[in-house]
């Protein structure tokens, strides 16, 4: 089956992914995923829970299209306002929503470019006319594709809930602490595989000191060596000796 199938199907999760705020908030906007007909496939990801990150990214992206365009226009309702004043303004009531940051660009939409973001940012009253304007309704066209834009390091943003423990050429490691999981996306913003922690012989898991404990397992991987990542995920108390020994097999 490959140590990656086995260690999925043994797993122990501390928490279900069906538990999970990025699982609610896939539930509760899916029915937008229509609206990006490339993605179209996405909305039935219930047991792909790599595939629902990806959806939320593009969820949460529209969520902050729709409401940096909604505070443009009641910011422009309320006047004619100085250029430096309409920027600080909208600043501020965006100011929580998630983003990804490159060359100190804030990019809000990830499905537009960097330059496209800008202008939301920097330049919104060009938004209230053509023929910006028009992508409040209409902006397949003006869409990207934000994995392959961007890469793996959109994943490193305020866009998902995964922390990012180091990468290599065309690579990065990250974890996700409500499942336990190890994803490896390549620098097309695709999954190349995960590792699922903690399985099911294990009398006693412990959760502290994740980051010390994952690293040589991360290192393994990128050094493409199978024993000596089986032996780290032992080695540092993240898989019992009945799952050491199935691995050792496969």
């Amino acid at each position: 089956m490959g140590i990656y199938v086995t260690l999925e199907n043994k797993q122990k999760y501390r928490r279900s992914f069906s538990n999970s705020d990025d699982f609610k908030y896939f539930i509760q906007n899916r029915e937008n995923i229509g609206k990006f007909k490339r993605y179209a496939n996405l909305y039935d990801s219930e047991e792909n829970e790599f595939n629902i990150m990806r959806a939320n990214i593009l969820l949460r992206g529209l969520e902050n299209k729709k409401l940096f365009e909604s505070e443009i226009e009641n910011i422009k309702n309320h006047g004619d306002i100085e250029h430096t004043k309409f920027v600080t303004a909208l600043k501020e009531r965006t100011i929580d929503q998630p983003y990804y940051e490159i060359n100190g660009v804030k990019i809000f939409i990830p499905f537009f470019s960097s330059a496209l973001n800008q202008i939301y940012v920097n330049e919104p009253e060009k938004m209230l006319s053509l023929p910006y304007s028009e992508l409040k309704t209409d902006f397949e066209e003006a869409c990207i594709d934000p994995f392959d834009t961007y890469g793996y390091e959109l994943f490193n943003s305020y866009f998902t809930s995964l922390v990012k423990i180091s990468e290599t050429k065309g690579v990065a490691a990250f974890f996700h602490y409500d499942t336990n999981t190890i994803y490896f996306i390549n620098d097309q913003g695709r999954l190349d595989a995960k590792v699922v922690l903690f399985d099911k012989y294990m009398k006693k898991i412990s959760f502290t000191h994740m980051m010390e404990r994952i690293s040589p397992v991360v290192e393994a991987y990128f050094n493409n060596n199978k024993k000596e990542m089986i032996d780290a995920l032992f080695n540092n108390n993240l898989i019992s000796e009945n799952m050491y020994n199935l691995l050792k097999d496969e």
